[in-house]
This record gives structure tokens, C-alpha cells and sequence, in this order.
């Protein structure tokens, strides 16, 4: 297994059911959100008062939990703190409770990888660090033991993994030479999501 990855900022088989709810959008930085819930997670949910309606349970790959009185409910793609809020606002637009207190903590995360391919050391998926939406893309270079010597290291392409619809994801070109050489790199970064796929090409010479 490879080692979950250090946040440092030196020098292909993609899972199934990782499926993404809510990707990086382009420029997205390393330490931009809060994580997202995703399919896999195992969640404790719990309502203030009622244990009845207390579940813990996997999000579907569908992004939903199944919540005794309100049924199949929508998660997926949304930080635990907006959850709590949409599944309170159901059970009281339902006129189930008053005012509910809903509790969700993450038991278990879903296993999340970024493929990086073409000219690097070490081709391969490489593990996001639990509780995190994405990987930096120079991060998930280095882990792939850094650019070759023929790199083209300004023309860097991230290719985004596919929509909920089925509609292919979006594509951007990243110059992580001038990431690696800016002076506040954190700021700068570009992030990899799920499922997203790194590809380095040669250096025309």
C-alpha cells in the first residue's frame, strides 16, 4: 500500500464507487473547503431526543442515506454541518418535529485516489488522505516520484472525473513548473479530486 500522503511540497486503476458528487472546480486551492460527503462514508446519525430515528449506515452510490420517516434523503456532495441542516429542515417541513437536532459524524471514509500518468517516475494511483476532498496536483506528482527528465513541466493536463449525469468531465491545463516556483504555493494550488486523472506529457525537444 502505498503511504498516505505528506503535505509538503517537494521539489491505473481508478476505484469504483468513488462516485463524485461535488468535484474541485478549476483553480479550487489546497486548503479551500471543508470536506464533502461522499458515497461510502459511513455515517452516525443521530436526532436529539428520538433514538428510533438514530441509524448508522454507508452514503449509496447515489449520494443518499435512508432516514426512518423521511426515507431516501440526498447527502452526497454536501459538508456535514449543511446534512444536518437540509435533514432537520425535511422532519420539520414534514411536521415530524418542531425542532429537531440532527447529528451526523463521519465512523469511516470512503477510499478516494488520483490516477497520475505519462512522465513521471512512478505511474499510478495515489491515495487522498482521509477527510480530504482532493490532493494539490504538484502533491500528487510528488507522490508519483516526481517528474522524468523529458516532462513538460508547464503544460500539465487534469482531467476531472465524470458528472452525476454521465456527462464527461471538464479538462484544464495546469503549468505546475510556475506552482512549484510561487511564493505562496498553498494559495496557488491547483486541487485533484476523486477519480481525477493527472497526465504528464513529453517535452518536445
Amino acid at each position: 500500500m502505498r503511504r498516505l500522503v505528506l503535505f509538503s511540497y517537494l521539489g491505473v486503476l481508478l476505484l469504483p464507487g468513488s462516485f463524485l458528487f461535488a468535484q474541485p472546480q478549476a483553480g479550487a486551492t489546497a486548503e479551500s473547503s471543508v470536506y464533502l460527503l461522499s458515497p461510502v462514508d459511513k455515517l452516525a446519525i443521530s436526532v436529539y431526543g428520538e433514538p428510533d430515528l438514530s441509524s448508522e449506515q454507508r452514503i449509496s452510490d447515489q449520494g443518499t442515506v435512508s432516514i426512518p420517516l423521511l426515507g431516501e434523503t440526498r447527502i452526497g456532495g454536501l459538508t456535514v454541518s449543511d446534512a444536518q441542516k437540509q435533514i432537520e429542515a425535511a422532519f420539520t417541513a414534514q411536521r415530524y418535529l418542531v425542532k429537531p437536532v440532527v447529528t451526523i459524524s463521519i465512523e469511516a471514509f470512503s477510499p478516494k485516489v488520483v490516477t497520475v500518468l505519462g512522465e513521471v517516475e512512478e505511474p499510478g494511483s495515489i491515495a487522498i488522505p482521509e477527510g480530504r476532498n482532493g490532493l494539490p496536483i504538484q502533491v500528487a506528482i510528488a507522490e508519483a516520484g516526481g517528474f522524468t527528465g523529458a516532462a513538460q513541466k508547464t503544460e500539465v493536463q487534469l482531467k476531472r472525473a465524470a458528472l452525476p449525469s454521465g456527462d464527461a468531465g471538464s479538462s484544464q491545463v495546469v503549468n505546475v513548473s510556475a506552482l512549484l516556483q510561487s511564493n505562496s504555493k498553498q494559495k496557488n494550488s491547483v486541487l485533484a479530486g476523486p477519480d481525477d486523472v493527472i497526465f504528464v506529457p513529453r517535452r518536445l525537444f
